[in-house]
């Protein structure tokens, strides 16, 4: 098929639409064989495509060339990049030109990318120019180490956000050592000069900095403006000594529309550009601090700065994930919430262990004696081993089905988050099986008075299985979310 669209190419037939199906042929390898020797021969014929009177046909033919992956395209597209007068096309040239050897063109594209950063492009302007700039620094970073900053302001003052959720902030709050709190929503706001502390407590979602100005025009020329006027690079400064500018990304909370988000997105960071004299460049994907913006209900925002020049020490452990892996912090707060209920020296079972992140964090808080985890994914029992090492914690990790585990004497305790399902198990009634069988085998495990500490999101069948079996007791039970989906349970098995 791919030939066809070059035979109707090379009679001069339909140019931008058999381009197009060509590119889309290319992509990714997909064209034939025999399409390809027949471009990569023949490739002067496209290259005579760069100078045609429709902007898309040059378009298209320079990214059909790059495509075709022939480092001998280089000079014939940048050439046609520099007398290219259409700005919405040069940045398709420069598409064309990543994954080839650019090093007898890098100076000149270094030069242009200079120009544009000093240029104050016109209104009608400014969407192609950010898009050139955009892709001017992506070929050009392409294959090279950029040094990156690294945080040294331990000694600074701070004043920043714990991200917690609604439920809980008062635990974090009690954790901050030498620092002044107050309780928020959805957090703990701390002013504190001593850091270090604050970056090993387990149960905040994330850390966000403040700066001098809480409120923004919601508009994105005005809200760069504005942030660019902050104390943001004097914040970063501190933070960092090396130079160079800051990479950052733009992250937009707000009731707009995902395309509005998007263009708001755009447009706010190339004016963030500008503003700070390039000091802040933009990029999406390695990026050194996201600037946040949290839309209020009059349309301003509230502007804070997520760091990623701090290596995260606190679950430093867990280099291994699957997918229904629990977040560490939530793992964390489980623990502490349990924590009254739990037995030092405890011999402990997590059924259903995933990587192991209960198990760690049930002995960080509280000394266990003997830890056990099993699972019937064998893949998660050999990162909850590694992740065990890690974390300097002895575990041991069976590759076993709980239901059918045996073991020479009884457990004080069960953790566990539930499994959404057990394998062939299926529907409402699958649930109360697993449920059914679960409380079984763990009552067939659990000394008298031992605990089980489950994290789940069932409750009504955790509720009827505590009506039927007349040997546990529910001693506590804890919303785990704003919307009453998940729930800590401790139980307790009676004597």
């Amino acid at each position: 098929m791919g030939i066809e669209f070059y035979e109707s190419l090379k009679r001069g037939e339909d140019l931008r639409k058999n381009l197009i199906a060509l590119k889309q042929e290319l992509k990714e390898g997909a064209g034939d064989g025999a399409l390809l020797r027949a471009l990569q021969e023949d490739n002067g014929f496209l290259a005579g495509l760069l100078s045609d009177s429709d902007p898309k046909v040059r378009k298209n033919a320079a990214l059909v060339l790059g495509r075709l992956g022939q480092d001998e395209s280089v000079g014939l597209l940048y050439e046609a990049y520099q007398r290219e007068e259409k700005l919405f096309v040069k940045s398709d040239y420069l598409s064309a030109l990543a994954g080839l050897d650019i090093s007898s063109c890098r100076e000149g594209l270094r030069q242009r990318l200079q120009e544009l950063e000093a240029y104050q492009p016109r209104e009608e302007e400014e969407k192609h120019i950010r898009e050139e700039v955009t892709a001017l620094r992506k070929l050009l970073q392409a294959g090279r180490d950029r040094k990156k900053h690294v945080f040294q302001g331990y000694d600074a003052t701070y004043d920043l956000v714990l991200t917690t959720g609604r439920l809980y902030p008062k635990v974090t709050a009690e954790q901050v050592k030498g620092g002044k709190t107050v309780l928020l929503k959805s957090g703990v706001r701390v002013v504190t000069s001593h850091i270090k502390p604050i970056l090993a407590i387990p149960t905040y979602r994330e850390l966000l900095f403040f700066l001098n100005v809480r409120k923004i025009s919601g508009t994105a020329k005005e809200a760069a403006q504005a942030l660019a006027q902050s104390n943001l690079l004097e914040l970063l400064g501190k933070m960092h000594q090396s130079e160079g500018p800051f990479y950052f990304r733009l992250g937009i909370q707000s009731r707009m529309l995902l395309d509005q988000r998007s263009k708001f997105a755009k447009e706010c960071a190339f004016a963030i550009e500008q503003a700070s004299g390039r000091r802040l460049c933009n990029s999406t994907s390695d990026y050194e601090l996201e600037i946040r913006l949290m839309e209020a209900s009059d349309g301003t925002f509230l502007p804070l700065v997520k760091l990623f020049t701090f290596t995260e020490k606190r679950f430093g452990y867990r280099k291994n994930a699957v997918a229904a892996s629990i977040r560490p912090e939530q793992a964390a707060l489980i623990a502490r919430l349990a924590r009254p209920y739990m037995q030092e020296g405890a011999q402990a079972l997590d059924p259903f262990c995933g990587v192991g992140t209960m198990l760690i964090e049930r002995d960080r808080i509280c000394p266990a004696g003997y830890l056990y985890g099993l699972d019937i994914f064998g893949t998660a029992i050999e990162g909850a081993k590694e992740n065990a090492r890690l974390a300097g914690k002895e575990i041991y990790y069976i590759h076993r089905d709980f239901f059918t585990f045996q073991h020479e004497y009884l457990f004080d305790e069960i953790i566990t988050n539930m499994p959404e399902r057990r394998p062939g198990l299926q529907g409402k009634e699958g649930q109360d099986l697993l449920y059914s069988q679960f409380f079984e085998k763990a009552g067939s495990l659990l000394k008298g008075k031992g605990k089980i500490f489950m994290y789940s999101n069932e409750k009504n069948f955790v509720k009827k299985q505590l009506r039927i079996r007349k040997e546990f007791t529910l001693l506590q039970e804890y919303a785990m979310d704003e919307k009453g989906m998940y729930q800590l349970f401790i139980i307790e098995k009676k004597e």
